[in-house]
């Protein structure tokens, strides 16, 4: 029997494409108590509340991202402003307190059984939640196989997608559903199948992105951001 998991990552407050993704999702036969977040949920787009309660609504596991821990711990001081980019401020000053609290109770790493295999699920890497693993970082990436544990390690942070074993252990970044990067605008998700190897394939979704451009516009947010998502 295959068992079939979903993985999502860097939302980053962008509502219209999370609900594609999950859209797309449904459509495929993947069952959102299958489906686990790698973090940064929340940062840099103009819905945060939403993509939360999107989340929520589903029961769809998620862990925390750098951005995530940022705004779910600041605590508002006139220095600490100063230090703030505009898109997190913009996020502190607009979160419910609820959400917040959502945010600051999420784990850090999740390590999950899929048929015969065990996944570890973290933001960054195994080392840090902030650290990026670069497809290209076979250093770093020997490292971490080096001392893990799991048979796969599934993360996202750089944005941007890939598959790749090192030394008998699987690397999976499940790219970007808000803020994509590499050339693609499109929405990314991952989904592993596992049997008696794995098979990983990543799904690109459209959506309106003209929408959230509209919105990102009419807030106080960085137009870059509106630059980034048209490609």
């Amino acid at each position: 029997m295959i068992e079939k998991v979903a993985f999502i990552s860097d939302i980053h407050g962008n509502v219209e494409a999370l609900k594609a993704v999950l859209e797309d999702m449904k459509n495929n036969g993947i069952d959102y108590d299958n489906v686990y977040c790698t973090g940064d949920i929340v940062g840099y787009g103009p819905r945060p509340n939403e993509v939360i309660e999107e989340l929520r609504k589903h029961n769809i596991t998620s862990i925390m991202g750098n951005h995530d821990e940022a705004v779910g711990f600041f605590e508002v001081t006139k220095e600490k402003r100063n230090k703030l980019s505009n898109t997190l401020l913009w996020t502190v000053e607009n979160i419910k307190e609820e959400n917040k609290e959502f945010l600051k109770g999420l784990k850090k790493q999740l390590t999950i059984k899929v048929g015969e295999k065990n996944f570890l699920l973290t933001h960054g890497s195994s080392n840090s939640i902030s650290e990026y693993i670069f497809e290209n970082d076979i250093i770093l990436q020997e490292e971490i196989a080096s001392k893990l544990n799991e048979d796969i390690i599934v993360f996202g942070h750089t944005h941007i997608p890939y598959f790749k074993k090192v030394r008998g252990k699987v690397f999976i970044n499940a790219g970007s559903v808000g803020k994509p990067k590499g050339g693609d605008n499109r929405a990314c998700y991952c989904v592993v199948e596992v049997y008696n190897e794995i098979r990983v394939r990543f799904e690109r979704v459209t959506y309106n992105i003209e929408k959230v451009v509209k919105e990102i516009e009419e807030s106080e947010l960085l137009d870059e951001y509106a630059q980034m998502l048209r490609g």
